[in-house]
């Protein structure tokens, strides 16, 4: 379920700017947990290691763009 959590809140943050900028102010060290919390109180269900794994990916994914 934490996947389908996530996925969900994504398109919850590309949907609402306000939450969008929100998540944007959040320190890095804080950001798993803000998520979290976020993810939370709008009912979907996630895990820390989703969060930082999805993080990890992003990045990964960003530095290989400038690579190829």
């Amino acid at each position: 379920m934490p996947k389908e959590g996530l996925e969900a809140l994504r398109a919850r943050v590309a949907a609402d700017l306000t939450l969008a900028r929100q998540l944007r102010r959040v320190a890095p060290e804080r950001f798993a947990a803000e998520v979290i919390l976020i993810a939370r109180e709008l009912g979907y269900d996630l895990a820390e290691a989703d969060v930082n794994d999805a993080v990890s990916r992003g990045r990964t994914a960003w530095t290989m763009r400038w690579i190829a």
